[in-house]
């Protein structure tokens, strides 16, 4: 397949680049990686322009791009916020006895990357590992809302796939439904994907003020009341505060006093 090939040849080349610091020029690369010259010209363009790799003009050579070490430290982060968070999960699920779930962002979609299950039967649309559209999640909402305002409408095009006749209609729904959330303190899901199931969700908050995960409480919607779901919510808070101060945020609420939400008008559908 052609995809696999392309996939394999930039794989190849960027574990080349990785072995030789600080760089290689395109003559190198030629030899070193036995690819056509037009190939190897073409994959070195495209992957400059997406800041895979850096070229050096006076040096004339190709280097590992900023964009690698972005994902790269987003790796570490996923890696290292399990164990941090997995004692916090585990307090949760004991002291309200549902599923708890911690997830991450990636662009517009929520992966999750751990779960606590509780002692009642309980059928979810995800899992560890699933990837979910975060407009249609509690968790996934959690974590948009500590997002700043421009980065909204860049994630999503309209219409929105509709899952249940609960799920945001448009970007300024769910733009309306995270200032609910930044007001609140918290994210709810009302059966958004599943009909069947709620949750409500708080972001976990990293050394720099951002979102760097979320963490959510999930309940079948025949339950999902008042009671339930104050207690809840207070968990969560006090604990996502106390993961959140763990890992170096001094300010475990500050996603809440970000720039208000907001979406071109002309994105805005209804």
């Amino acid at each position: 397949m052609p995809e696999v090939k392309s996939a394999k040849r930039v794989a190849d080349l960027l574990q080349i680049i990785a072995q030789h610091p600080p760089g290689l020029t395109f003559s190198e690369l030629l030899a070193a990686s036995d690819l056509p010259k037009s190939s190897l010209h073409s994959l070195l363009t495209t992957l400059v322009a997406e800041q895979m790799l850096r070229y050096e003009p006076i040096s004339r050579q190709y280097g590992l791009g900023g964009r690698l070490f972005e994902m790269a430290a987003a790796y570490s982060r996923q890696l290292q916020i399990v164990p941090a968070a997995w004692p916090f999960m585990l307090a949760i699920r004991d002291e309200l006895d549902e599923t708890v779930q911690l997830a991450v962002l990636d662009g517009p979609m929520v992966v999750y990357v751990a779960k606590v299950e509780s002692s009642y039967p309980l059928q979810l649309a995800s899992s560890v590992g699933s990837r979910l559209p975060a407009y249609a999640t509690g968790i996934g909402k959690a974590l948009l809302a500590t997002l700043p305002e421009a980065q909204l409408a860049a994630l999503y095009a309209e219409p929105l796939t509709q899952f249940t006749d609960r799920t945001p209609a448009s970007l300024g729904d769910l733009a309306e439904r995270l200032r609910q959330a930044k007001a609140e303190g918290y994210a709810v899901d009302w059966g958004e994907y599943s009909a069947d199931v709620c949750c409500v969700a708080v972001p976990v908050i990293g050394s720099e003020h951002t979102g760097v995960a979320a963490l959510s409480v999930s309940v079948p919607a025949s339950r999902f009341d008042d009671g339930r779901r104050t207690n809840a919510v207070q968990c969560l808070r006090r604990l996502s505060a106390s993961l959140s101060l763990q890992l170096g945020a001094s300010q475990p609420d500050a996603w809440r006093d970000g720039d208000e939400l907001s979406v071109p008008e002309s994105r805005v559908g209804g």
